[in-house]
């Protein structure tokens, strides 16, 4: 029973002592674009290797970056080599930027086919030899690959642009950064469209995954008829885009033990997804 006191007011048992244990908080959604952590990107990759190369012998090379953000990741041996007709993705954006004359149909040919003389006919387009290395240089340097230098009847010694060494890194970062390229809409779309002839590596996107390729293959160098086979792409999932660059230097040197090599490689890029960093486009300044 309260008991009242002159000046005190009424008596009040004392509260119950508060638990010393906080209740468990849920867990926080992961971060878009944050990698799963705990995953050991570098001893899985050379546990795939192993197995693509005993299968068929030869080396292999993968670079991917997530875009916006220029730092690529890099696995396996070959760090460069020749471009072949990944290089048809810069010099159409080129040639999209110079409104070249009836570049639809030209374009549809150089990218989904990997057609060659519809490719030196876009070249052509872009004006003088010089012009056109300036416009396609443009091109890559505003997709965040600083370094590549294109090869030209202008080189020393004569050389032409299928022969510009691409290091695999350099490839991924434009890979990654080219849907944030101006004028490269309609490059993209002609790369998620390939046809069977680039229907390898990451060009058939799983569930949730868009894909846009272009590949590239021919000699390893002028002293050799042996193939390297590569592949420049942009990757889209749910947590954003990264950019990947795919190479292969098959032993037997044939187009198609590079593709099934790239193949290969490609489905552990895909399988893996979730734990590469990705990012999206900066926002576009008004």
């Amino acid at each position: 029973m309260a008991v009242t006191v002159a000046g005190a007011g009424v008596a009040q048992a004392a509260p119950p002592p508060l638990p010393n244990v906080l209740p468990k908080l849920p867990a926080l959604p992961p971060i878009p674009g944050l990698p799963t952590p705990g995953v050991d990107l570098s001893k899985s990759f050379e546990t795939m290797s192993a197995k693509v190369v005993k299968k068929t012998p030869g080396r292999i090379g993968v670079a991917i970056t997530a875009t916006g953000s220029g730092e690529p990741l890099f696995f396996g041996t070959v760090k460069t080599a020749r471009a072949w007709s990944t290089l048809k993705a810069p010099v159409a954006v080129a040639a999209e930027r110079k409104h070249v004359k009836n570049l639809v149909a030209m374009e549809d040919k150089s990218i989904r086919d990997s057609d060659n003389a519809s490719a030196e006919a876009i070249w052509g387009a872009l004006g003088s030899t010089q012009q056109a290395i300036d416009a396609v240089t443009a091109v890559l340097r505003e997709g965040g690959d600083a370094r590549t230098q294109i090869a030209s009847e202008l080189s020393r010694p004569r050389s032409y642009p299928g022969a510009t060494q691409w290091a695999t890194a350099d490839q991924s970062v434009f890979a990654a950064n080219l849907p944030c390229v101006a004028d490269s809409h309609a490059v993209l779309r002609n790369m998620s469209r390939v046809g069977p002839n680039q229907q390898w590596g990451v060009a058939k996107g799983r569930k949730g995954v868009d894909t846009a390729v272009k590949g590239g293959w021919g000699p390893v160098s002028d002293a050799t008829g042996k193939y390297v086979v590569r592949q420049l792409a942009t990757v889209t999932t749910s947590r954003g885009i990264v950019g990947v660059s795919l190479v292969a230097i098959p032993r037997s040197g044939t187009f198609e033990d590079g593709t099934a090599m790239l193949t290969s490689v490609g489905n552990w890029v895909q399988r893996n997804l979730k734990n590469l960093p990705a990012g999206q486009c900066p926002p576009v300044a008004l």
